[in-house]
């Protein structure tokens, strides 16, 4: 190369190098050119993009080679689902119907040898044979169970009406809100019958729940006339609300639990008692009726308030089908069987009723 040509190539060098001259003192620069950014120089951007080209060829080229995807490892995937056109004749399946509910329900039985009127409330499980033209919700189940009638186990009774019917139920924490038919209004032909019909619904929807209570409605609406004689239910009602009644509306011994075998080989008899010295007694009968064990327990509370008793029996005392349970308490004057309520025992672990749905 000669001297000429270097020199020309070096002022070239040097020209490119130098920095831009300085504009003229009395020159704005423009706040947009101060901030523009630089240009890449389209041989950069030509060699940054094949780069990324290669860089993304080559995790394909060695899927493609038979590697598979670790889906633990994936954060993000991508399918494609191929699109098929399906045609749907119209079916005339129609979802089964419910054929069986089993729940605790709380029938009443009028005491043997009793001072007073009121009926004692006796919880059972009951198995509730359909079919049910619809699907069974729990307040339909309840209502068919509370209105079986002559297929109740013996000696139980219910003071619901066939005609009015628990149309819904929804929980709000320990309040259970039962949506009643109007039918419900009428109650149920007096006013004993009115509450027992009303504790029958209170202890079977709160069942499993110690603090729980019922707020009635009738299509939606406060219950402010129920029964005969005009009973205000606006408020919600719970197991204690008629306990403390002048009347007693309630028995004075009520079960809170159905009489089942327990895992442990017994049977469970619980419930709440307002009896002379807080003295629950309990028999065991056979199929005849005679007594074939006895045994007594003590309520947390007695002679005028109420309380709380629980005591088990043995289950080899007990033939299922056959035997029943009989408690009471003692007559204070003469020592006689007084107020007693007596439970058969179901031959398997429920009643089982069949009901019109």
């Amino acid at each position: 190369m000669s001297y000429e040509k270097k020199m020309k190539d070096l002022m070239a060098r040097l020209a490119s190098m130098s920095p831009n001259p300085p504009p003229f003192p009395e020159e704005e620069v423009p706040l947009a050119r101060r901030r523009a950014p630089r240009r890449s120089r389209p041989a950069l951007v030509f060699a940054a993009a094949a780069a990324l080209v290669v860089v993304l060829a080559v995790p394909l080229l060695l899927f493609r080679g038979g590697g598979e995807i670790d889906p633990l490892a994936t954060t993000t995937t991508t399918s494609t689902v191929p699109v098929t056109s399906t045609t749907v004749s119209p079916s005339t399946t129609t979802v089964p119907a419910v054929e069986t509910w089993t729940g605790v329900v709380f029938l009443y039985q009028e005491p043997e040898n009793s001072n007073l009127t009121n009926p004692a409330l006796v919880p059972v499980a009951l198995t509730v044979d359909g079919p049910f033209a619809e699907d069974v919700d729990f307040s339909r189940a309840v209502s068919a169970a509370l209105q079986a009638g002559e297929s109740l186990p013996p000696g139980l009774r219910t003071a619901i009406p066939d005609d009015v019917i628990v149309q819904s139920t929804r929980v709000e924490g320990e309040r259970v809100v039962a949506d009643m038919n109007e039918a419900f209004l009428d109650g149920a032909g007096g006013l004993l019958a009115d509450f027992t019909m009303l504790n029958q619904l209170v202890y079977t929807l709160t069942y499993g729940s110690d603090d729980g209570e019922v707020l009635f409605t009738v299509e939606g609406e406060p219950v402010t006339a129920f029964g005969g004689d005009g009973l205000d239910l606006s408020e919600p009602l719970d197991r204690e609300t008629y306990l403390d009644d002048q009347q007693l509306q309630l028995h004075v011994i009520n079960l809170t639990s159905p009489m089942l075998r327990q895992d442990d080989a017994t049977y469970l008899v619980e419930g709440v008692a307002n009896v002379f010295e807080a003295t629950v007694s309990i028999e065991v009968l056979d199929g005849g009726g005679a007594v074939v064990h006895e045994a007594f327990t003590t309520a947390t509370c007695g002679t005028g308030c109420w309380g709380e008793f629980s005591t088990s029996i043995e289950a080899d005392l007990i033939v299922p089908g056959q035997s029943s349970i009989r408690v009471f308490t003692h007559s204070p004057r003469d020592g006689s069987v007084s107020e007693a309520i007596t439970v058969p025992i179901p031959e398997g672990d429920a009643w089982q009723l069949t009901v019109a749905g």
